[in-house]
């Protein structure tokens, strides 16, 4: 059977092709052999390596156990230059800000495998940064996210997260908060405060949940396994999480990414962090999604921008269960 369902605050398109699925054991994702690089910037007593510190959470005996920094091959930086620009197109220079979160000082650890404290170190070093950033009146968006594995788009096995800053609202974001906007103008309700409350009740979707927050596979998932954490109150910023939030959000983080780390074998993934813009004052409800790379982009997707899913939410939610 094929679906096509629709993302309900954005409209978009996914096709959920269930008879092209395949069981969690059948996709080929294998772990990624670790190399034990004496070499790594990411490591203790390589310091040098990298730009000087930017942020440090360190241990009773004063050894850090999180570490932030400049992004030494950055996307986009704060040195403005002017650059010849052909007459029939449009550009400007990529100001910006990005910056790497080293999670452990291990350098074979994965994240699933940190205990919950590191985790909250790593948020807090994160948020931290992320409100130090947003000082800059030239940036307009901060995105937070985590690469795993070479497929997942990580350079670097030493585990770690980025912040990039930008100086535009990107589409992406900017449909999403759009598209929040618009189902409030219709409904007078949060478009994902309704998701919450209906997946409750229908109780097909839900992976699990906590005192603070739920985690779904979306309706509308455009990767296999795909799941979002949403806080279930309605907050609007990840940024004015408080620790006692931070601590709540890593219990059901951490359950999650063992989940995928064990039913998979380590596969590349991605964690993203949606939030409100930088002095954006539309409503708007902050979450994470996280997308294991089970599946390549073909064609398809490629030419129409609409992703095949070949596993169907419901399944996910079942096999990533937290008990």
């Amino acid at each position: 059977m094929s679906e096509i369902r629709y993302d309900l605050i954005t409209g978009k398109r996914v096709i959920i092709a269930t008879e092209r699925g395949k069981r969690p054991y059948d996709f080929n994702i294998t772990h990624e052999e670790k190399k034990n690089n004496n070499t790594c910037p990411f490591c203790p007593g390589n310091e040098e390596m990298t730009p000087p510190t930017l942020v440090e959470i360190k241990d009773e005996k004063g050894n850090w156990l999180v570490r932030g920094f400049e992004n030494k091959f950055a996307a986009v930086n704060r040195d403005l230059k002017s650059f010849e620009v052909p007459s029939l197109y449009k550009a400007e220079y990529g100001y910006g800000v990005a910056e790497v979160i080293v999670e452990s000082p291990e350098h074979d650890v994965t994240f699933g495998s940190l205990s919950l404290g590191q985790m909250q170190k790593v948020f807090m070093a994160i948020i931290e940064r992320y409100k130090k950033i947003a000082q800059d009146d030239k940036i307009k968006y901060i995105q937070v996210f985590k690469n795993f594995g070479a497929r997942g788009g990580a350079s670097l096995e030493h585990g770690h997260w980025q912040i990039i800053a930008i100086s535009f609202v990107p589409d992406v974001v900017e449909k999403e908060v759009t598209g929040t906007q618009e189902y409030i103008k219709k409904k007078g309700k949060c478009p994902y405060c309704e998701i919450i409350k209906y997946e409750k009740e229908e109780g097909k979707r839900i992976i699990g949940e906590n005192e603070n927050f739920i985690v779904i596979a979306p309706y509308a998932s455009q990767y296999p396994y795909e799941s979002w954490i949403l806080p279930k109150e309605h907050q609007e910023r990840f940024e004015e999480l408080k620790e006692e939030n931070i601590a709540n959000l890593t219990e059901i983080l951490k359950p999650l990414i063992e989940k995928y780390e064990r039913e998979f074998n380590f596969p590349p993934y991605n964690i993203v962090i949606h939030t409100l813009p930088i002095s954006d004052i539309r409503n708007y409800h902050w979450h994470i999604e996280i997308a294991p790379r089970l599946a390549v982009a073909a064609g398809f997707e490629l030419g129409t921008g609409v992703y095949i899913n070949p596993v169907s939410p419901e399944l996910a939610a079942s096999v990533l269960k937290i008990e």
